[in-house]
């Protein structure tokens, strides 16, 4: 028989982090001001015998996991909540007793600040922390630092009630009579056999054809800094709050919410309002989940709609009646939700409502008194409005210092005030006639998005398929365009919550498991695709010359090439006028920023330019559009491309091929079209060659003798790619031609064109559009040429 001891294991259970967990890691591990911390309090009152207190305290340890539980992140793919078999508790025991009530007040306010300062260690006994402060020789201060993340409040009042049903029996030496707690492994279980469809089907609906209305300049920049406001409404207004509520047959939870939601459609001038309502997660079937203590706080979108023609009672029913049906769905997260709804943008929503009703009533246990609780408000949203009732009703509101100015806040709380005065217990109001009494925001809200300034020559661009797919997450997550790879996720808008839902992006996209901690280290697209690619093993070949304009949608791409000036930026607007499930990639040459050497012929240009589109689109077709002196490289492209067996299409846009070469015929037709125009216009005709000459001989001498070196690049580029476009011999290859072609006064130069093109190939089919050869890119013109490429490429 074997007599050796038999140890416990140094590992009870490892269950990973709920979605809103992540969330508050991330946040914890990224802010300055940590918004999940907690001091859970209370006051103690009577003769409380210490040793049983914590006798107390060693018994919900035993009984309640999270007690024991510990959070791990570093080295994993995914962090973990680990729960060990044993735990203890940390005491201090403090005396203030004979000091002032105020200046214990006073203290007991420095000596929680300075537990935030501290903060919790979650990787070492995150919950084992408590302070017993003796005020006065019957009076106690029980402090106990907490976080979010492993606690909701619902569970710290769970914990509480727990130690002091234990003092309870163990003062009166009587075994405790509590109810055996299911296991959290349990109610993960029962988590995954709940069927997505429904509640998939129910938020779709909720937030069919919504369109946000935002409280604040979505693309402002935040200091992550929360500003307090609060104000406390009388006792009349409390008692009416209620009164009216119970006569709307309605809780007092759904009346301020729609409050709420009229403060919001006011501000906003929308009738049409969404904000997220804090929930306690414990409203399914799941046995005995008031028992279990842990992280189930989850945030649920609501959405309320004004419908004018409805009385306010009416309205009132409607919501009640939609979050009834919606605590059937409130497990699942608003990433999820937000997934699945038909919407242009990520941010659902902009605010938080939290209502406060964590079961407590206080506690008589042997010889003493629990009462007076505080925990506190935790929130990462710009907005978040929090309502305690009790004899009066107590509002706080936190808010963003950078996008909601004092005035803001002020207007806010007043109008709850003035709007329970407005209503009458015996009449029913109009939600339309209720809305024209509300006093109106008396500053500039300012709240319209901005156009974010176009980036240039800053912006980096993607250089593979792993950065471009990881821009198309970034555009769609933080709702911005012209996102450069070096951009720093944190400093251009990115929140916790926005980051755990990028990875989970990132595995269903790429098929890939990264830990949301990734992005501490890596937080810029470029950054992050090669840890991406390093650790799936991936090689992704390095781009150059490729630019995505536009890198989402199922459409077939088009690819637009240079023009003699090698920069490629006047292909924004053709990329704004073609259907947006069309993806637009313009090449720019070799040395345009004197990063690289330049290509020295067209053939040599061509078998790169083909090696980084198929890295970009490796199945095809290819659309390749080419203008002015870029005729030549898509040319060759094209011919390269059919070679591979590769379906591609030379969109030629009103250039002739070998344009520089002058046949007499040609020179014929230039100078009668010269004459023709100069007769008309004679004004324009001296301008456009005046500027011809400046920019194609004068301009390139002063670039090059005071320009910057950006200036010089750009311009010694120029020369060198019509250089290597005169030296190239054209050949006859059989490829596809699409010649689009403007209307002109001699009717001749159109039929040269198509001529050039004819001898070289005989798939040449031409289209007809209107506009002309120098505005293509321009609007109006471009509206036209995007038209037209969608209805041929389709």
């Amino acid at each position: 028989m074997n007599n050796e001891v038999l140890k416990k294991p140094k590992i009870e259970a490892i269950y990973p982090l709920s979605f809103m967990q992540t969330g508050l890691l991330f946040h914890y591990l990224t802010e300055k001001d940590d918004q999940g911390f907690l001091n859970v309090q209370c006051a103690i009152h009577g003769e409380l015998n210490i040793d049983i207190l914590k006798k107390s305290w060693d018994l919900v340890i035993e009984r309640h996991p999270v007690l024991r539980t510990s959070v791990h992140w570093e080295k994993i793919k995914s962090p973990i909540q680990l729960v060990k078999p044993n735990g203890f508790a940390d005491w201090n025991i403090l005396d203030w007793s004979n000091s002032t009530t105020s200046d214990q007040e006073k203290r007991l306010n420095e000596f929680k600040n300075e537990n935030k300062k501290t903060g919790v260690d979650f990787q070492k006994n995150p919950l084992s922390k408590i302070s017993l402060i003796k005020t006065n020789s019957d009076s106690f201060y029980f402090v106990w630092p907490c976080h979010h993340l492993l606690l909701d409040g619902w569970s710290s009042s769970i914990i509480i009630k727990d130690v002091f049903t234990y003092y309870d029996a163990l003062t009166a030496g009587r075994k405790p009579e509590l109810d055996t707690i299911p296991s959290y492994k349990s109610y993960l279980n029962w988590q995954k056999k709940i069927d997505i469809n429904d509640a998939k089907e129910f938020w779709k609906n909720t937030f069919k054809h919504y369109k946000p209305s935002f409280l604040y300049n979505q693309n402002q920049n935040k200091t992550n800094i929360l500003v307090q406001n609060h104000i406390e409404l009388s006792k009349e207004t409390s008692t009416k709050a209620q009164e009216l509520a119970k006569s709307y047959q309605t809780t007092i939870n759904t009346f301020f919410q729609a409050v709420w939601a009229l403060i919001i459609s006011k501000y906003s001038n929308s009738n049409d309002v969404a904000y997220g309502n804090v929930v306690s997660g414990r409203s399914g079937d799941f046995p005995n989940i008031e028992l279990i203590a842990g992280m189930f706080t989850n945030v649920i979108p609501v959405r309320t709609k004004l419908n004018f023609e409805l009385t306010l009672k009416d309205w009132i029913k409607s919501i009640q009646s939609q979050q009834l049906e919606a605590r059937k769905y409130e497990h699942v997260t608003i990433s999820e939700i937000t997934e699945w709804i038909d919407n242009s943008t990520n941010n659902l929503i902009d605010s938080l409502f939290i209502f406060e009703n964590y079961p407590w009533n206080d506690i008589k246990s042997g010889n003493i008194t629990v009462h007076s609780p505080k925990s506190g408000i935790t929130t990462t949203y710009p907005l978040t409005l929090t309502l305690k009732i009790g004899d009066s009703i107590y509002i706080d509101l936190r808010s963003e210092e950078s996008l909601f100015p004092n005035e803001f806040n002020q207007w806010i709380l007043n109008r709850f005030e003035e709007i329970i005065k407005i209503l009458d217990l015996d009449k029913n109001i109009s939600i339309e006639s209720l809305l024209q009494n509300i006093t109106p925001i008396a500053f500039n809200r300012n709240i319209q998005i901005s156009e974010t300034p176009e980036k240039t020559n800053s912006i980096v661009v993607p250089k593979n398929k792993t950065e471009v797919e990881l821009l198309k997450i970034w555009q769609t997550l933080l709702n911005k365009d012209n996102i450069s790879s070096d951009d720093n996720f944190f400093e251009i808008g990115g929140k916790s919550l926005l980051a755990v839902r990028m990875f989970s992006m990132i595995k269903n996209k790429m098929n890939i498991q990264l830990s949301p901690t990734t992005l501490l280290e890596h937080s810029t697209i470029t950054s992050l695709a090669k840890k991406i690619n390093d650790e799936s093993g991936l090689e992704t070949g390095h781009w150059n010359n490729v630019v995505p304009i536009r890198s989402e949608g199922e459409k077939d791409p088009v690819f637009c090439l240079h023009a003699g000036g090698g920069h490629v930026f006047f292909y924004n607007l053709l990329a704004k006028y073609l259907n947006k499930n069309r993806p637009v990639y313009a090449i720019q040459p070799s040395g345009l920023y004197g990063d690289l050497p330049r290509h020295q012929s067209i053939e040599e240009m061509a078998v790169d330019y083909v090696k980084e589109i198929r890295l970009a689109y490796p199945q095809g077709p290819y659309n390749l559009i080419v203008y002015c002196h870029s005729t030549a490289v898509g040319f060759e492209m094209s011919n390269l491309l059919k070679t591979m067996g590769h379906k591609a299409n030379l969109i030629v846009m009103d250039t002739m091929a070998e344009q520089e070469h002058i046949t007499s015929e040609r020179l014929k037709m230039r100078v009668l079209g010269f004459l023709n125009r100069l007769s008309n216009k004679p004004v324009n005709v001296i301008n456009t060659m005046i500027s011809y000459r400046f920019t194609k001989y004068i301009k390139p001498f002063f670039i090059n003798t005071f320009g910057s070196t950006e200036a010089k690049n750009t311009s010694n580029t120029t020369v060198h790619l019509i250089n290597i476009y005169n030296k190239y011999k054209w050949k006859s290859y059989n490829v596809d031609v699409i010649l689009v072609l403007t209307k002109k006064v001699n009717k001749l130069f159109n039929q040269e064109i198509s001529e050039s093109w004819n001898k070289l190939t005989d798939n040449v089919n031409t289209l007809n559009i209107e506009g002309d050869h120098r505005t293509l890119f321009e609007d109006p013109d471009v509206k036209h040429v995007a038209k037209m490429l969608d209805e041929y490429l389709d």
